[in-house]
């Protein structure tokens, strides 16, 4: 949400940005990693959003059906990189399956699957210079992803892979952040290790700022994203990293294993300074940032996490009761003597109440159920894989003695 609508504030290049796109003058973007495509899918949805409806989308039908008329250009083009063919297959089917042509009934964003490395693409290729925002969520180690008990994780091998798919990604977010006119990026994985994520980050900030001198303004900057504002979870500072505290407070981290009730996560958001410099940039994170209409998370589900939905719960039966007091004063009959109406109270909307509160009771305890099982499926991980490191010591000290 906060690549696609962009930064609100008082600077002039802020304000011109998001009244260009709410006038019609929309940008491309580019979906690094996107297969199978349910980010590239989401990304287009949201661009469709903030562009509207086709005025023109009825004319251009009717002008097709009678033979006159050319297809509509989309506004907004996606390109979606994925180097591996069967990923690509998988890509290219769905966004065909999600995605309307634009050929076909003039909507306004179309998607480019591109069967390629993202590393490979050229940031100054004509095709790309109307791109000003990217979408990195790179391969990582999967490390958060909790409800997968089964998943290796053998300290000494994982060490080695997790050291290589940091380099890969840090690569990936220099290299994102090589595109001239691109001004946002979204850098996320599913992984809970400070190497994928914290140090990516401190890294990319320093390189490119030591390597790649900027002018005024050009300069990468962590912005805490707008419709996250009140997520509690942030970034760690200091560490490998090196992240002040204003920093990690503007990534967003999420802990399945804590009472996030989800997998493991990792987002930052990075903006030149030139279009962050109206809400402070990282010296003044999480400062209140105008949401041009952007929903936001105000820990509505905190509550509900905490007591095991037991808000939630409540909030039904009150609804509910509500609704049965309304539906008894508006239902009314009509007596045959007097001839006028009267208020007649009924069993069936007590029933509805009582019924919306056990459902929403049993709902409450299915998430705190699914939360549990999580915990104790990281629990037997950790213990099978301590069996099997002990069990390994013990062959390799038999094998030493003999």
């Amino acid at each position: 949400l906060a690549m696609v609508r962009g930064l609100v504030g008082s600077s002039s290049s802020s304000n011109d940005s998001n009244k260009s796109e709410q006038e019609g003058e929309c940008f491309d973007y580019i979906d690094a990693c996107a297969a199978p495509g349910n980010k590239t899918s989401h990304l287009a949805a949201l661009v469709h959003s903030l562009l509207g409806d086709d005025s023109t989308t009825k004319n251009t039908k009717k002008s097709k059906k009678k033979g006159k008329g050319k297809a509509s250009k989309p506004k907004s083009t996606i390109f979606a990189f994925e180097r591996n063919s069967t990923r690509h297959g998988i890509l290219s089917q769905r966004m065909e399956q999600f995605v309307p042509s634009p050929a076909d009934n003039g909507n306004k964003v179309a998607v480019e699957p591109i069967h390629g490395d993202f590393l490979k693409a050229d940031p100054s290729d004509p095709k790309f210079a109307n791109v000003r925002a990217i979408m990195l969520d790179p391969s990582c180690s999967g490390s958060g992803i909790v409800n997968s008990p089964d998943r290796d994780n053998d300290d000494a091998k994982d060490t080695k892979r997790i050291e290589a798919l940091s380099n890969f990604q840090l690569v990936a977010l220099k290299h994102a952040m090589s595109f001239p006119n691109v001004d946002r990026i979204v850098y996320s994985t599913c992984s809970v290790h400070d190497d994928e994520n914290e140090c990516v980050v401190s890294k990319a900030l320093a390189e490119v700022m030591e390597n790649e001198p900027k002018e005024d303004g050009d300069e990468w900057e962590l912005v805490a994203p707008v419709c996250l504002e009140h997520w509690p979870r942030r970034g760690k500072e200091g560490g490998i990293g090196g992240l002040t505290k204003a920093q990690a407070e503007c990534l967003i981290r999420c802990d399945g294993l804590d009472g996030d009730e989800t997998n493991g996560f990792f987002v930052s958001f990075f903006a030149r300074k030139k279009i962050s410099q109206s809400t402070g940039g990282a010296d003044s994170a999480r400062e209140p940032i105008e949401s041009a209409g952007i929903p936001l998370y105000n820990g509505q589900f905190k509550e509900a996490c905490k007591q095991g939905g037991d808000t939630n719960a409540k909030k039904a039966v009150s609804d509910a009761k509500m609704d049965t007091a309304v539906s008894k004063e508006e239902e009314e009959v009509v007596t045959p003597k007097e001839g006028k109406k009267q208020k007649v109270p009924t069993k069936k909307n007590e029933r509805s109440a009582a019924k919306a509160s056990d459902k929403s009771a049993i709902k409450a305890k299915k998430r705190e159920k699914k939360l549990a099982w999580k915990r104790k499926q990281a629990l037997q991980k950790a213990e099978r894989m301590k069996k099997k490191k002990m069990t390994e010591a013990a062959s390799k000290e038999q094998k030493n003695s003999e």
